[in-house]
């Protein structure tokens, strides 16, 4: 079959790999409808995340069709439409029992090699599911595969952040750093209650997207922290989203939230530490929540909200390629010049 592979930093190719097989009784193959670039797979892409294993498929964004089960797996079957995390989980150990799935001492993340489980990706023809009962979350009739796919991590992504964000109906709410992940928080902010959304970046275009979803736009320059106190009659954000995985990007968070704010932060970082202002979050009394976002636990509600129209996060594709131009899609998201991308087998 056909896969996207990373034999290098900064080189992705299609290559031929062999077609997955089932290796657990847990297993199910699944037929990929489409796969997605992710922001995360620019971290592999430029270095950030490294032992990437050559010839093996990346990429962990996911739609498609089962096409075999293994006989322990009980919810799905042939023919059923899926997507799924973007990481496996277990279902059995101590921290999935309690919905900790994140923490799961069987966990795997596809598509970034050994030091993360060493699971073949998903921007591929075909690809495994390890867990299926617990991974994969069926796709309800009238929901696309573009909506669908985002449930497995961005979506989800956003959606975690801003309930861990402890947001209030009325709240004024801010989001650092409009990628995907950034913009999909904006809507769920609103959709939580928020009276009020900034939106914090320095792309113009993505301040516009911004806009278009009610925020208000603010360039995240020296003037960012004054623009956020003159629409909070001084007091600074309620609730923070911070999205963008960097040492500026955590630091203008922790600058624009109110005191006894919180900041919660979805942006991967690899760094193992970075500077953080301790001064500042102690003299605010701030409450700061950062990690993996525990998708099984709230994709299925994620899903719901799909179903009955409430979100329409298909709106992020701006470029729809076949599998065979992953190379141009990695350098054209790396670019900026696209701001999410479909790939189809």
């Amino acid at each position: 079959m056909q896969a996207l592979t990373l034999p290098t930093v900064g080189e992705v190719r299609v290559e031929a790999v062999v077609e997955p097989a089932l290796v657990s009784p847990h297993d199910a193959i699944i037929k990929v409808s489409a796969s997605a670039i992710c922001g995360s797979d620019l971290h592999a892409y430029r270095g950030r995340i490294a032992n990437i294993s050559p010839g093996i498929p990346i990429g962990h964004e996911y739609v498609g069709v089962v096409t075999e089960a293994g006989p322990e797996v009980r919810r799905f079957k042939a023919g059923d439409r899926v997507t799924g995390s973007f990481f496996t989980v277990c279902g059995r150990c101590w921290a999935c029992q309690h919905g900790l799935f994140p923490q799961c001492a069987d966990s795997a993340m596809f598509g970034f090699g050994p030091d993360l489980g060493d699971l073949a990706g998903t921007q591929a023809e075909y690809a495994r599911i390890p867990h299926a009962d617990h991974t994969l979350l069926r796709i309800p009739e009238g929901v696309s595969d573009e909506a669908a796919i985002l449930v497995g991590d961005v979506l989800s992504t956003a959606y975690f952040a801003v309930e861990r964000s402890g947001v209030k109906p009325g709240d004024t709410a801010a989001v650092v750093g409009l990628g995907p992940v950034g913009l999909l928080a904006v809507e769920i902010f609103f959709l939580m209650g928020a009276a009020q959304v900034a939106a914090l970046d320095v792309v113009p275009e993505r301040l516009q997207g911004a806009q278009e979803r009610g925020a208000i736009p603010v360039m995240a320059d020296a003037s960012a922290v004054r623009a956020i106190r003159d629409v909070t009659e001084g007091r600074g954000a309620d609730a923070v989203v911070e999205a963008v995985g960097s040492e500026a990007g955590l630091a203008l968070a922790l600058q624009v939230v109110r005191g006894f704010g919180s900041v919660s932060s979805a942006g991967v970082y690899t760094e193992r530490a970075i500077p953080v202002s301790m001064a500042r979050v102690f003299a605010k009394d701030l409450t700061f929540r950062a990690g993996k976002a525990n998708i099984p636990a709230v994709a299925p509600r994620v899903m719901e909200l799909l179903k009955h129209g409430r979100l329409h996060p298909e709106r992020l594709f701006t470029h729809r390629l076949p599998l065979s131009e992953g190379p141009r899609g990695y350098q054209l998201f790396a670019d900026r010049q696209a701001l999410k991308i479909l790939l189809i087998p």
